[in-house]
């Protein structure tokens, strides 16, 4: 997956999660629900997929 791609997809994911809250009175209360779970799962990996690539590019010279 490209740098470009990854960061798409980490922003597909994190619209996914946020319009899920948005529209989910149990996860806008902290209280996940099943729906949500899954959602809110691919966003947290692809943030931080997305963390680590851009950290580990920090340390090339």
């Amino acid at each position: 997956m490209s740098r470009d791609s990854e960061f798409i997809a980490y922003m597909r994911a994190f619209e996914a999660s946020t319009k899920h809250v948005g529209a989910c009175v149990a996860c806008q209360n902290d209280q996940p629900c099943t729906t949500g779970a899954p959602i809110h799962a691919v966003f947290i990996a692809r943030q931080d997929a997305w963390t680590k690539r851009v950290r580990a590019g920090r340390k090339q010279p």
